[in-house]
C-alpha cells in the first residue's frame, strides 16, 4: 500500500475528530508499562507506547493489506508521525491516555556529559534547579546544531524551571526522561540521511579533495543555490520578498526553520573550514577586523559542498538539469565512480 506522511497524519488528525474511533486491546490505565495496540475504525491499527498510562508516542502503525509503519520506518521517512503527540483532550478522549510533556534534546558528541549513556526510559537530572538547564525544544526545526556529528533524543519533561522567563518554542528543564534515541538525520529534512554523507565527507577533506572539487565545480552551480533559497522562501513563507538579492554563500535565514535542510549547510560551511585550517592553517584563510573567510581551492571547494547538500537535501526545489549541475563536483568527488 502506498501511503504518504500526508495520508497517516491525516488519519491521526481523523482519530484527533472522532470520525475514527480507536478501539484499545485493553485499558491503558490498568498496566504501569507496556505498548498498547488500538484497532481504528477504518481498518488501521496503531501501537502506543505506555508509560503508566501516559501516551508515549507511536510505535508502529499497521495497515489493512498488512504491511507496518515501524518506528525505524517513521524516523526515517514520516518524522512529523514520529513526533506527534497530542493533546490533552485528543489524548484521553481518543487514546485513555494522559498527556506528558515531551520535546527534543540534541547535544553533539563532545558535550554528551550526563547524557552519554543515556537510553530509553533513562531519567537524567541536573544536581539543581541552577543552570546550564537542560533545553528541550518542542519541534525538530528548532532545534539548534551547532556541532556534528552528536546524539538525538525524544524526551519527556519531569520537572520543568518555573518560571521559564522566555517566549521560545523550548523548555527549560531540571530533569528529563529520554523516550528513545533518534537518528540525527531527522535534524536535515526529507533527505537528511544524504545531508549527513556530505557532512562525513567534508569532515575528511584534504587538500587535493578540494582541489579536485574546485575544479569539477559547474560555472551555473553557485547561481542555482541563490534561486534555491528563493524558491524556499516562496514556498514557506508564500512569497520572496527580495527576489533580486544574491543568496549565494548564504548558510543560514534569520528565523526557523533556518533552511530547507536545517542547519545543514552551516555545518557544511563549519566542516570544510576545520579541515582547511586543520590541513593549511593560517594560509587557507583571509580575514579583516570582523571575519575570517576561506580563499583558494578551500574557498571553491566549501562552495561545491554547499551546491552538494542543495542538490542532494533539497531536491523538490530543482529540475533534473539543474540537479546534475548542483552535483557536478560531487559525482566527481575523490573515491568516487563518476556516472
Amino acid at each position: 500500500m502506498n501511503i504518504s506522511e500526508d495520508d497517516v497524519f491525516g488519519v491521526l488528525k481523523q482519530i484527533g475528530t472522532g470520525d475514527i474511533t480507536l478501539v484499545p486491546d485493553y485499558d491503558p490505565q490498568e498496566r504501569v508499562k507496556g505498548d498498547v495496540l488500538y484497532r481504528a475504525s477504518n481498518g488501521w491499527t496503531i501501537e502506543v507506547s505506555n508509560w503508566s498510562g501516559e501516551f508515549a508516542g507511536i510505535v508502529e502503525i499497521g495497515l489493512p493489506d498488512g504491511s507496518v509503519l515501524d518506528i525505524d520506518h517513521l524516523d526515517r521517512c514520516m518524522p512529523v508521525v514520529a513526533e506527534y503527540f497530542p493533546d490533552e483532550d485528543v489524548a484521553w478522549r481518543a487514546y485513555r491516555m494522559r498527556v506528558v510533556e515531551t520535546g527534543f534534546i540534541y547535544l553533539s558528541d563532545d558535550k554528551l556529559g550526563r547524557f552519554a549513556d543515556a537510553k530509553d526510559g533513562t531519567v537524567v537530572s541536573n544536581p539543581s534547579s541552577e543552570p546550564p538547564w537542560i533545553i528541550v525544544d518542542h519541534s525538530l526545526r528548532d532545534v539548534t546544531v551547532a556541532r556534528w556529528p552528536g546524539r538525538l533524543w525524544l524526551a519527556q519533561v519531569l520537572d520543568r524551571l518555573e518560571p521559564q522567563d522566555h517566549r521560545g518554542n523550548y523548555t527549560r528543564c531540571v530533569s528529563v526522561k529520554i523516550v528513545r534515541e533518534m537518528p540525527t538525520h531527522n535534524l536535515f529534512g526529507s533527505y537528511g540521511e544524504q545531508v549527513e554523507q556530505v557532512l562525513r565527507f567534508a569532515g575528511g577533506l584534504d587538500r587535493g579533495g578540494a582541489e579536485r572539487l574546485a575544479s569539477h565545480r559547474h560555472p551555473d552551480a553557485a547561481e542555482l543555490t541563490s534561486q534555491g533559497w528563493h524558491r524556499w522562501q516562496a514556498l514557506v513563507t508564500g512569497k520572496d520578498n527580495r527576489p533580486d538579492r544574491d543568496m549565494r554563500g548564504v548558510v543560514t535565514a534569520a528565523n526557523n526553520p533556518k533552511s530547507p535542510v536545517g542547519h545543514g549547510l552551516s555545518l557544511i560551511h563549519r566542516a570544510v573550514s576545520e579541515a582547511a585550517e586543520r590541513i593549511d592553517g593560517d594560509a587557507a584563510l583571509e580575514e579583516d577586523e570582523d571575519e575570517r573567510w576561506l580563499i583558494g581551492p578551500w574557498a571553491a571547494a566549501g562552495s561545491a559542498m554547499l551546491e552538494t547538500v542543495w542538490g542532494l537535501g533539497a531536491p523538490e526545489l530543482f529540475d533534473v538539469p539543474e540537479r546534475e549541475k548542483l552535483l557536478r563536483a560531487w559525482q566527481n568527488r575523490p573515491g568516487h565512480d563518476e556516472v
